[in-house]
């Protein structure tokens, strides 16, 4: 501690009513950040409105066959209702062939339309059109998104200590107030100031600074930076929004009677063991889930129905309840793990593979989230002896068969849950009796009503007996931002005998057999067939049409194989550019379900195939500009439906590493405009080469560290 003086209590003083000021900077963000979105939300919906116009071709304003002369409009270089909107009425006038009524009546149609179009006009960001008002927008909702563990810090570091300490250290630095200073302010004086400099020598500058550093760099990041962090993440920007209440959305359609909605929407609901903020629907779901306790959510794929299981077991912890029990295929065990991990503070356990009774064991005593495959559930189910908060089935059409094993254990499982969940994104309703048996496991009284009335399956009477047991919402009729772009890494375990396959690769130096994990083994053993079957199946039923790429051409023929009469192509590097569109003309007429496989450099440029809207990529590439390429034949101008894009990826072998790779290199590539500049300024042969290298011999060490382990 150094001896007070006038010029060390004003330095200690000045130190920390900077520091002061700029972590109020920080804390006073989140407020002009909200203020900035709210005055630019109404330009952003204007903006949106106008694009809307600008794909309106100008015969729309002749509709109502009013005598327009449309031809002379296109002879003026007028395509669309967006440009006439923003001509005056003199420009109008002034197209040969339009007279003055005429010109009169063409404002005011285009006018309305705007009007019309205005008033639904949702909040929609583009990154490809770049309004000054979105960039506004934009930025503020990532410094208000990326901000908030900065701002906490901030808040909990300015305590009134801290203001009271810079109110009594002020008389030590003037030499008259401190003269006249009576001996107990003097001794508060000091005290404050010794108090302040510990702050200033200490944690609090050390963690103001690093805060103030970080939130600098937040607050000037780049705009092309922020625009692909909102790619990556458009839901949390959306989920933003909506939670700033500039993005309302339309009135939910559930389904479900007012009264039952009324009570859904008045459930407490606890969230704080999530850490992932949810959407409004997303939030409903939960609420039914744990209002209505034995439940079948059949919401589409992409809507979240993981993520709504996890914030019911998370308000289950809150309640107290200590197990939680997920049962699903066994393709997405590793996926479940992730996303618990990812979206919530519990502690999750796979219960699985040659260790499964010593998880099941630990997980018994530890608690938490247990996920275990409904095979292993066979081998568990005599052990589940005590009461757990949830019992979540996922993909739940698996039990749909009565007699099954796999089924009778689920059904004795499910004696000991408090709340249970079944989960499918299949569509049901035209399967009354898959959907009247998991209903009897749920609520046998509603079943027999259902089984009395399966010739009225479409009618409201039988939607209206189904309401306290099952959901399903269509992104349609949740989401305003659609278009969207969802990406899921499916992560699988693969079974002994691809790992010795995979094994086989690695000890041969064979990177390409590496990354063919899973693709050299056979159908009945391969889990990335397996959850490639799975996916087809599930897009076929909601009336989805798939796209599967791949590097190798070997994977190709496998895929073409394993689909059969399902599979379409292969479009290959040696197949004409006029085949190619025949294939896609073929693909584009061809009923749902189908699937276009195609080879990743020759399928991923100039076709266009906004016919499809599931994207699946068979391994990971070696330039993230093939696989946003790829993405583009769907996910491009005319698309009308929300794009996915599952990547299937095996745990503990070279994908990761692949992964890992692809992080690190995506936001370089994604700097260049074209092919040719990437093959010059990013992974170059040498370096990828030396990359290759240095992957094999880690995966050698690693594989033969588990092999000695053992």
């Amino acid at each position: 501690m150094s001896v007070q003086t006038k010029k060390s209590t004003k330095k200690v003083l000045s130190t920390v009513s900077l520091l002061k000021k700029k972590l109020n900077k920080i804390i006073d963000s989140e407020a002009l950040a909200k203020e900035a979105i709210a005055k630019e939300s109404p330009n952003l919906r204007e903006a949106s409105a106008l694009a809307e116009l600008a794909q309106m071709d100008v015969e729309l304003i002749n509709a109502d066959k009013e005598g327009i002369r449309v031809s002379a409009l296109r002879n003026a270089g007028v395509s669309n209702i967006g440009q006439l909107h923003n001509m005056s009425l003199y420009r109008i006038k002034a197209i040969s062939g339009i007279g003055d009524q005429t010109a009169v009546k063409i404002k005011n149609i285009a006018n309305k339309m705007y009007g019309a179009v205005a008033e639904s006009a949702k909040m929609q960001i583009d990154p490809t059109k770049r309004p000054p008002c979105q960039n506004i927008v934009i930025r503020n909702l990532h410094l208000y998104l990326h901000g908030e563990e900065i701002r906490a810090t901030a808040r909990g570091l300015l305590t009134k200590d801290v203001e009271a300490a810079l109110k009594d250290a002020k008389p030590a630095s003037g030499a008259i107030r401190w003269f006249f200073s009576l001996g107990t302010k003097r001794d508060k004086s000091l005290e404050a100031y010794k108090y302040l400099e510990s702050l200033v020598q200490g944690e609090f500058s050390r963690i103001a600074l690093a805060g103030i550093e970080v939130y600098n760099k937040l607050d000037f990041r780049d705009l092309e930076e922020i625009y692909r962090d909102f790619e990556k993440n458009a839901a949390a920007y959306y989920t933003l929004l909506e939670k700033l209440g500039l993005n309302e959305t339309t009135p939910m359609k559930t389904g479900l009677p007012d009264d039952l909605v009324f009570a859904i929407d008045r459930y407490p609901l606890d969230l704080a063991y999530m850490k992932t903020t949810l959407r409004k629907y997303q939030v409903f779901g939960t609420k039914y889930i744990l209002r209505q306790e034995r439940v079948l959510l059949g919401d589409e794929m992409g809507l979240g129905k993981t993520m709504q299981a996890l914030a019911a077991m998370s308000h289950g912890k809150k309640e107290g309840a200590t197990h939680f029990l997920v049962v699903c295929p066994a393709s997405v065990l590793v996926n479940w793990k992730r996303e618990s991990d990812k979206h919530t503070q519990l502690q999750s356990t796979i219960i699985h593979g040659v260790s499964r009774d010593a998880r099941f064991e630990a997980w018994k005593i530890d608690g938490g989230i247990g996920i275990t495959n409904y095979e292993s559930l066979l081998r568990l189910v005599d052990r589940l002896d005590f009461e757990y908060g949830i019992l979540v089935v996922d993909e739940a059409h698996f039990i749909k068969n009565p007699e099954a094993q796999r089924t009778r254990a689920l059904i004795a499982a499910s004696g000991f849950a408090k709340r249970i969940l079944f989960m499918t994104g299949t569509p049901l309703e035209n399967r009354v009796d898959e959907m009247c048996f998991l209903v009897s496991c749920l609520n046998p009284e509603i079943a027999g009503k259902l089984n009395t009335m399966k010739t009225l399956s479409a009618t409201q009477k039988f939607r209206s007996e189904l309401a306290p047991i099952y959901l399903r919402r269509v992104r349609d009729d949740v989401l305003t931002e659609l278009p969207e772009l969802i990406e899921s890494e499916d992560w699988l375990e693969p079974c002994q005998d691809e790992y010795n396959a995979y094994y086989n690769a690695v000890f041969s130096g064979n990177f390409m057999a590496m990354r063919r994990v899973s693709w050299d083994v056979g159908f009945d053993i391969s889990s990335k067939a397996a959850r490639l079957i799975e996916l087809c199946d599930e897009a076929r039923d909601d009336g989805r049409k798939i796209i599967v790429f791949s590097f190798f051409r070997d994977t190709l023929e496998y895929v073409c194989e394993l689909l059969g009469d399902a599979a379409i192509g292969p479009i290959t590097g040696s197949v004409s550019t006029a085949k190619r569109q025949q294939l896609v003309d073929e693909f584009s007429t061809a009923e749902w379900g189908k699937v276009l496989v195609a080879q990743v450099q020759a399928g991923g440029v100039g076709l266009n195939i906004q016919s499809a809207s599931v994207v699946v990529f068979c391994e990971p590439q070696i330039k993230p500009s093939l696989e946003s390429q790829a993405i583009s034949r769907a996910y491009r101008m005319g698309q009308v439906r929300n794009v996915h894009v599952h990547r299937l990826l095996c745990v503990d072998t070279v994908d990761e590493c692949m992964m890992n790779m692809l992080d690190g290199k995506r936001v370089e590539f994604d700097t260049y405009a074209d092919e040719s500049v990437i093959g010059v300024q990013s992974l170059k042969e040498h370096s990828e080469n030396a990359w290759i290298k240095e992957v094999i011999e880690r995966e050698k060490a690693r594989i033969t560290a588990i092999q000695a382990s053992r």
